[in-house]
């Protein structure tokens, strides 16, 4: 008699036992890992160029990455980061500049370095209408041309060295492979190439902390 009433019992108990191992909690989903801002120049890179990449230039091993377009952070400002691109062990030909958003980085532009430019002091961040904004980049007696026009045909109107302050008034405009601004400051309003333009609070990283904007060391030929 006990035995035959504990087998049911012990039958119940080892039931409810494995219902209540077999109920769990919902695991959760892992979030997918948002891609980087290098992930957004690697895309880039297999878009348009039919080479290899490396992530970081410093990282590169002689032989195994011979060829290869590399990276390497040049600033950051805000959302947006900059990086020097170029072959492994080699200058940097092109800088890119990526922008966080929401679900990834995106490239907003990939530049070719202009060897005839020098090396002009900055990041060239994006400009826009009230910006204000340093002329850089040029060594005495060179000078910023300001036009009457957004064209090196216009008319000069004024010329001014590395170190004047402007606000930008008017622009973009793409012509004689430069985008020009209209740019006033003291004494003088009209069109300046805007490769030789760089924001006030970015041109200071560039620069010795014991130095002004005007002492900038820079070498470049020409202004336009």
């Amino acid at each position: 008699m006990r035995t035959s009433f504990l087998i049911p019992a012990i039958a119940f108990a080892l039931t409810a036992a494995a219902c209540s191992g077999g109920s769990s909690e919902p695991k959760a989903t892992a979030t997918p890992t948002k891609p980087g801002a290098v992930d957004a120049i690697a895309q880039w890179v297999r878009d348009n160029r039919n080479v290899g990449f490396l992530p970081d230039c410093a990282k590169a091993v002689r032989g195994e990455d011979t060829g290869k377009l590399c990276t390497t952070l040049k600033g950051e400002r805000g959302t947006r980061r900059a990086y020097d691109l170029g072959p492994t062990f080699s200058n940097p030909t092109a800088l890119a500049l990526v922008e966080e958003q929401a679900d990834a980085w995106v490239i907003v532009s990939v530049t070719n370095r202009d060897p005839s430019a020098g090396d002009i002091p900055g990041i060239p961040w994006p400009l826009q209408v009230g910006d204000a904004v340093l002329v850089v980049g040029l060594e005495e007696p060179d000078c910023l041309r300001i036009r009457e026009q957004p064209t090196q045909a216009g008319a000069q109107l004024n010329c001014v060295p590395t170190g004047t302050q402007a606000i930008i008034q008017e622009g973009p405009i793409d012509a004689d492979t430069y985008t020009w601004w209209r740019v006033a400051g003291e004494g003088f309003n009209g069109w300046a190439a805007g490769t030789w333009l760089r924001l006030e609070d970015a041109i200071a990283d560039a620069l010795n902390p014991n130095e002004t904007p005007a002492d900038a060391v820079t070498a470049t030929p020409s202004s336009d």
